[in-house]
């Protein structure tokens, strides 16, 4: 008995030798030859899937290249790459968050792929969402003032916010367009704050907003606000404009009084508000079409309102950049310029009812599936990418703290702004 048992294990020991050994043979053979490069992506379960396809649609046309995708938690992909920077582990290629460029460029994390012919890829590309990989030299190259513009990654994802709206509350206040300008908001923002139930309270609001910069940069960009100045040193938001742009905000609850207020702590969230028919009209995403659809409301997507400088949105993303230590570069960016092509495009976007970073693009959208996308497609074309700064979280971090003092007129929006200013130059941009 006691031989049988050392017989089983000894018989489990070569069969996991095997297993492993032998499957690692066998990928070294399959692989042989090839320049294998590794991706870490982020991806959902139904994009992933997708990525699969193009990735392998990708290996058909370069038989001399494969790609080794792995999967990584969004959340845990920035820790996870600095630790393997550190240790030499790190990818040949990473899907980062479109805020963490800036500091990939300083820390020399990641390659300059203008070489391979990346600004000439770029003008085909949605700019807000290829900008914020673009950067100048005085940027990156201490001491240097060159104005030379240098790209160190490529979206593969890009996203922003449009005006949803509630047609039923529409329709019962005899509105029948959305609002093209802020003036127009207004008005129809006042129709659309009322007392349904007649108790003296205000139980439905025109509009509802966020707290956060992020949410915050429709109305900068509509307003032509600066954020920095253009050798990235000074921040601007003490400007006309900026100061024009909160008070702007601010009034929508003091002054108009039809903002929700769903930027204070403990208030009804947008999402939610607008699910439950108390807010008429929100800032919100692709991401939330489907949940709205499946809440039942009837909901239209509109343009952000116009401002001095047209309409704009914020912008959101991600983007896959090339490390440093990257076996085969040249490779690496081939797989990056296929993955925004028009043909994989085409793929990702009428599978997945995302808007394409190609512009190319657009005209092969089927819009008749996901007839929301076509709003954003044309929204993200004023789009402008927000501020290179290398902390945007701190940046964030900040500009709410400020924003919320002038929104609850703890401080005056000069004086919030003064603040805001003052903070960014000495915790951000001069640290």
């Amino acid at each position: 008995m006691k031989n049988f048992f050392y017989l089983s294990l000894f018989t489990i020991h070569y069969s996991l030798f095997t297993v492993f050994f032998g499957c690692g043979k066998i990928q070294k053979q399959k692989y042989e030859g090839k320049k294998v490069i590794t991706l870490w992506e982020t991806y959902s379960n139904e994009e992933h899937q997708v990525f699969l396809d193009i990735v392998s649609d990708f290996e058909k046309l370069n038989t001399e290249i494969k790609v080794n995708v792995q999967r990584v938690p969004f959340s845990g992909m920035r820790m996870k790459l600095m630790t393997s920077m550190i240790t030499h582990t790190a990818p040949d290629i990473a899907r980062v968050d479109v805020a963490d460029p800036p500091r990939l460029v300083i820390s020399k994390s990641i390659i300059d792929i203008t070489p391979f012919g990346a600004i000439e890829l770029a003008r085909n590309l949605v700019s807000a969402a290829v900008n914020s990989n673009i950067f100048e030299e005085k940027f990156f190259i201490p001491g240097s003032t060159s104005s030379q513009k240098h790209i160190f990654g490529i979206p593969d994802q890009t996203t922003g916010v449009a005006l949803f709206y509630n047609r039923e509350m529409f329709r019962r206040a005899g509105i029948k367009n959305p609002p093209e300008n802020w003036d127009q908001f207004v008005v129809i923002a006042k129709k659309l704050t009322v007392d349904t139930n007649g108790d003296g309270k205000i139980d439905q609001f025109g509009f509802a907003m966020d707290n956060s910069l992020w949410w915050s940069f429709p109305f900068y960009n509509t307003f032509g606000v600066k954020f920095l100045s253009d050798d990235g040193k000074n921040c601007l938001l003490n400007s006309d404009e900026a100061k024009k742009c909160l008070q702007f905000q601010v009034d929508l609850y003091h002054k108009y009084k039809v903002e929700a207020g769903a930027w204070q702590a403990g208030s009804v969230s947008c999402d939610q508000g607008f699910i439950n028919k108390k807010y008429a009209m929100i800032f919100s995403g692709p991401w939330n079409v489907k949940k709205f659809k499946d809440s039942g409301i009837d909901f239209g997507i509109a343009l952000i309102p116009k401002g001095k400088a047209g309409t704009s949105t914020n912008v959101g993303g991600t983007d896959m950049v090339v490390l440093r230590e990257a076996k085969h570069p040249k490779e690496c960016y081939e797989f990056l310029e296929y993955l925004v092509s028009v043909d994989a495009q085409k793929k990702w976007c009428n599978l997945l009812g995302q808007i394409p970073v190609n512009l190319k693009a657009y005209s092969y959208i089927d819009t008749s599936k996901n007839p929301e996308i076509k709003v954003f497609m044309e929204q993200m074309k004023t789009a402008i990418a927000r501020p290179p700064v290398i902390d945007y979280d701190q940046l964030e971090y900040v500009m709410n703290q400020e924003i919320y003092t002038a929104r609850t007129r703890e401080k005056t929006v000069e004086k919030a702004l003064e603040d805001a200013v003052k903070r960014i130059n000495e915790e951000i941009l001069n640290y």
